[in-house]
């Protein structure tokens, strides 16, 4: 009887070989200005476990304004990397004339996250494309987008309803922020301040997604337990929490995670939740409290998975990160679900995009 046996330096080969095929493959594609912007805010956080890439059609923004793993120019024939000028159109045929490097680009990955503003050319354009291609290629497909505001024009508001329109039909969820109620939330702050809001909260949804299914915890969360948290429905919510300790801080943290000024959400059907809890000294028993309580804020049927790490340099701080599928809310768009005129200040329901 022979017995075939790896020597230490061929295990630990093959052992590299398994962790690297096991590893989830996360990218993070930012189109169009807005786009770009927030790509580079997540290169300044110091987000890591994705690849970074930002796609433009205006070569000075790329070089000048961007900071990126990987800057793709795209319909370089067709614009000369000058923009698409605030015309759609132009964006998607940039994104049409590019669309074997942005196939390239979308390739070997199982999660990408797409950002781009919605209303002027390349973003509201090319992130169908870029959608479209992640998805043929197997990637599950979250989508970030912002509106314009009112003033911004009816044009803007138009391209903005086609461009989100064709976004949800080739992405499998969309979350929406609107700038209109961006504005009215930091009436008293320019825009700028307004902007990097919008910002952090891409940033900090993108970023507690990523760590959750890449970090090594004491309870662990896997990307097999993400994507099936997913298939209970394509609206999900993502949230994050925090708080700096206290008698009552796992309650805070949740409540934070919960509540969100620029998404109002109903959890109360859902249908699917992931918790990762994080914090310095939380105890088994504030772990299990707090989990009833997440429990009882939904539906009975709903599946909860959960997850732990204690990282003792956080102190008293705890973190709550949550994704809720099945939930109701018109900022977030499942692939297929109509698009709520509200969220473009129609409350014509005959004008409602289906």
């Amino acid at each position: 009887m022979s017995v075939n046996c790896l020597s230490m330096m061929e295990y630990d080969s093959e052992m590299e070989k398994i962790l690297k095929t096991a590893k989830v493959r996360i990218k993070v594609i930012g189109c169009g200005g807005a786009g770009c912007n927030s790509v580079t805010n997540l290169k300044k956080f110091g987000l890591s476990g994705a690849k970074l890439i930002a796609l433009n059609t205006d070569a000075a923004h790329l070089k000048d304004k961007t900071d990126s793993d990987v800057l793709m120019l795209i319909g370089e024939r067709l614009t000369n990397g000058h923009g698409a000028k605030a015309d759609p159109n132009v964006g998607r045929d940039a994104a049409i004339e590019s669309r074997d490097s942005i196939m390239k680009a979308t390739a070997n990955a199982d999660l990408v996250f797409i950002i781009a503003g919605m209303g002027g050319g390349t973003g509201t354009g090319s992130a169908p494309i870029v959608a479209q291609a992640a998805k043929a290629n197997g990637a599950q497909v979250i989508c970030f987008v912002t509106l314009p505001t009112k003033s911004e024009g009816e044009i803007r508001k138009q391209n903005a309803k086609i461009g989100l329109e064709s976004l949800t039909k080739v992405s499998h969820t969309v979350i929406v922020i609107s700038n209109e109620r961006l504005k009215q939330i930091n009436n008293k702050k320019n825009e700028e301040e307004s902007y990097a809001m919008a910002d952090k909260f891409i940033v900090d949804q993108i970023s507690g997604i990523v760590n959750t299914i890449t970090d090594t915890s004491l309870i662990n969360v896997e990307f097999s337990d993400l994507m099936r948290v997913l298939s209970h429905s394509r609206a999900a919510y993502v949230g994050v929490g925090e708080s700096s300790g206290g008698e009552k801080r796992m309650d805070f943290a949740l409540n934070d995670a919960l509540t969100n000024q620029l998404i109002d959400v109903d959890i109360s059907k859902a249908k699917g939740c992931l918790m990762r809890v994080i914090g310095g000294n939380f105890t088994i028993d504030e772990f299990d409290d707090i989990s009833k309580k997440m429990l009882g804020m939904m539906n009975e049927d709903c599946e909860f998975i959960v997850g732990a790490d204690i990282k003792e340099e956080m102190g008293d701080a705890v973190k709550i990160f949550l994704i809720i599928t099945g939930v109701d809310s018109n900022f977030i768009i499942g692939n297929g679900d109509d698009i709520d005129p509200h969220l473009f200040g129609d409350d014509d329901s005959d004008n409602r995009i289906a």
